[in-house]
């Protein structure tokens, strides 16, 4: 059987999706799986899922398909080539690979029903959305489905996904002290703490602690003291190695959060533009997540994905803005961790 998986997106999305992989490896082992994702995520796919096949495309050039012929033409030709028996569509996935997986002449086409993408009744079976719930576990249910409609039991499948299995990234001959890792970045502006606080807060926990920093290029980090060790991974392997020895995490709602979040790290997370009901997937407990509750601009991003820009004209930012340095030192302080 070949099964043909779409979820091509950023680094965050596809961690908590790697659960729906690992347990459809697991549960058909004799099935030959393809996975359709973006390069900055293929790794996850190609060390965490042995056997699976990967292939990668640009997220932007991928979804932008339908406006080029030749391009859309050439997909279609990749997946004609896989011949796959299913095809399982993400939640989050929009019309192009709805098409791709019609066009892929797949029996068993499974998705979920999005009433804002327009070719979602080309699937053979739909899940109904659950906006009150987690992607994960949307997506979990739509592997539920899938495997109902290819007749495979799954009295074993959990009601929940389970924690991804990221052990194969750890590197057990790293031998390190405890220290904090910062990392400030993410895929959009909006979603960051402002560089310059990221870079301060480094500086001054790096007085009583280890601090490791991420660079992503900043103007501001030329401010981080020689004390911080300013560190700029070779890889996603490589990152996911730093996060696993890493004894607390500070950084933005973004992919890295997520990682961390599979590791249960304790963490500080500015939560941003997204819904003040947001939550991560695992290890709930190890989070303080950063969020005014009150403003009313909460959430800029809507239930179809994010809008890429701050929708409050009076305040600016201010769901980052109104969390100084001063305070997410406090919070730190509040949660009893010392580096020894």
């Amino acid at each position: 059987m070949r099964l043909l998986i779409f979820k091509v997106n950023q680094l965050g999305d596809n961690v908590v999706f790697l659960p729906v992989v690992q347990w459809l490896a697991k549960v058909l082992p004799k099935a030959e799986i393809t996975v359709f994702t973006s390069p900055v995520a293929a790794p996850l796919y190609e060390k965490g899922t042995p056997g699976v096949k990967v292939e990668t495309f640009a997220t932007k050039d991928f979804n932008g398909a339908w406006k080029k012929p030749a391009k859309l033409f050439r997909l279609r030709q990749c997946v004609r080539q896989i011949k796959p028996d299913a095809c399982f569509v993400a939640q989050d996935q929009g019309n192009v690979a709805h098409l791709l997986a019609w066009m892929s002449g797949a029996k068993h086409r499974i998705g979920t029903h999005l009433p804002h993408c327009r070719l979602g009744p080309l699937l053979t079976h739909r899940t109904e959305r659950q906006i009150t719930e987690p992607v994960a576990f949307q997506n979990w249910q739509i592997a539920a489905a899938m495997l109902d409609s290819l007749g495979v039991a799954r009295d074993t499948m959990p009601t929940y996904p389970p924690v991804p299995d990221l052990s194969c990234f750890r590197n057990p001959s790293a031998t390190t002290e405890p220290f904090i890792l910062i990392h400030p970045g993410a895929a959009r502006a909006y979603s960051r703490w402002p560089a310059e606080r990221y870079v301060e807060l480094a500086n001054r926990l790096s007085e009583e602690m280890r601090v490791r920093y991420v660079l992503q290029n900043e103007v501001a980090e030329s401010a981080l003291l020689d004390r911080v060790t300013a560190i700029k991974p070779d890889s996603l392997e490589d990152f996911i190695s730093i996060v696993s020895q890493a004894s607390f995490f500070i950084g933005n709602n973004s992919g890295p959060m997520h990682i961390v979040s599979c590791f249960g790290i304790p963490s500080v997370v500015f939560n941003g533009p997204a819904s003040p009901n947001w939550k991560p997937m695992w290890h709930l407990d190890q989070f303080t997540i950063v969020q005014d509750k009150t403003l009313a601009c909460q959430p800029c991003d809507t239930i179809n994905g994010p809008i890429n820009h701050c929708t409050n004209p009076d305040e600016p930012m201010a769901c980052m803005k109104r969390w100084s340095v001063e305070a997410v030192i406090q919070m730190v302080q509040g949660l009893r961790f010392k580096v020894e």
